[in-house]
């Protein structure tokens, strides 16, 4: 092995000791490196978290594939749901929810997993149904009609009137009459709130924030 004037010029001790803090250096940068992935990982994974869309309910701001009933998609969009805003926050409405399935949803509509439906009603808002558009009645002010660019299709219904009880929110799809919702398995608690759906990140013809 060629040794370099400058390196025979160091004593054998001298010569250890400069390898060594090499070495030292490398263990050192591979530990951090592993350990610094290791943390984004974990933030990553709680506080975002990637949903597809397996039904039409929230057609068409968020397509489903064909040949599932109401689907006009080739692809089912993907979306990336913000899982930490809500820890400094409380949902708002409007605000497109990602949230597990309600216990009674499973009996009624035979689903599982995660829903991902548009917040509607707040803790204690009643809510009703005029000329086929939702109103809306805050504890303590007058009912006003929501303005519902994003619904799809046929005129919401609800029937009578609905309180959202506290500490529960109220979920409906954008596509009325494709949407099994709060309509029919009730408000959803505060605590199966999972996040809220921020980006669509797949068909990349669709990339954009919701």
């Amino acid at each position: 092995m060629e040794i370099r004037e400058h390196d025979a010029a160091r004593t054998p001790d001298q010569q250890h000791g400069r390898w060594r803090r090499r070495a030292l250096f490398v263990v050192a940068w591979i530990v951090l490196t592993n350990v610094g992935g290791a943390v984004m990982l974990t933030v990553v994974e709680h506080t975002t978290k990637a949903y597809a869309i397996p039904s039409s309910a929230m057609e068409p701001t968020l397509h489903c594939a064909r040949p599932e009933t109401g689907c006009e998609a080739r692809y089912s969009d993907r979306v990336l749901a913000n899982r930490f805003l809500y820890h400094i926050r409380a949902p708002r409405r409007g605000e497109i929810i990602v949230f597990k399935t309600p216990p009674l949803a499973k009996i009624k509509c035979g689903a599982g997993g995660t829903f991902v439906k548009r917040l509607i009603g707040l803790p204690g808002d009643t809510l009703f149904t005029r000329n086929g558009h939702v109103w809306v009645q805050p504890p303590g002010k007058p009912a006003t009609q929501l303005k519902e660019p994003y619904v799809h299709g046929e005129p919401t219904s609800i029937a009578g009137k609905i309180q959202v009880p506290k500490g529960y929110y109220f979920m409906m799809g954008d596509h009325r009459e494709n949407s099994d919702d709060s309509r029919v398995w009730g408000a959803e608690p505060r605590d199966e709130i999972l996040g809220i759906a921020r980006f669509r990140y797949w068909p990349l013809d669709r990339l954009g924030t919701l």
